[in-house]
């Protein structure tokens, strides 16, 4: 990885690993940590008693969501958020599919519903002043 290019290699349900392109202040932050950790393969944050578990990451993500005033954030609102993010930003389904480790684009169509104010929007964009 490098400040201009670079992903990470994440590990899904069931042992899956996929490779994700990750944007530009996220190479430099990962870059940071590891100048900091040490480049040794593992994973990239660990807790004291060793690899974090899936509770441990809850955890983690809560008491950072509490420090920026963002009161009961959970690992799955962040994949949502970045899942909606994609969308807005024109991705394709398939794209999104796979960024999200979807075994099928039926899974993935939930973050493709809009509501009704993100609707209303861009109704305004197409047809206001």
């Amino acid at each position: 990885m490098t400040a201009r290019t670079g992903g990470a290699r994440l590990h899904g349900k069931g042992d899956q690993v996929r490779a994700v392109p990750l944007p530009a202040p996220a190479r430099t932050a990962l870059l940071d940590w590891l100048a900091e950790r040490g480049r040794e393969d593992g994973p990239l944050w660990t807790g004291q008693r060793g690899t974090l578990t899936i509770s441990g990451i809850t955890q983690v993500v809560l008491a950072v969501g509490r420090v920026a005033g963002i009161a009961g954030l959970r690992p799955h609102t962040l994949r949502h958020t970045y899942a909606t993010r994609l969308r807005r930003g024109s991705a394709d389904p398939a794209q999104v599919q796979y960024l999200l480790g979807h075994a099928s684009v039926a899974t993935t169509g939930r973050y493709f519903r809009a509501g009704i104010a993100e609707v209303a929007d861009m109704v305004e964009h197409v047809f206001g002043d």
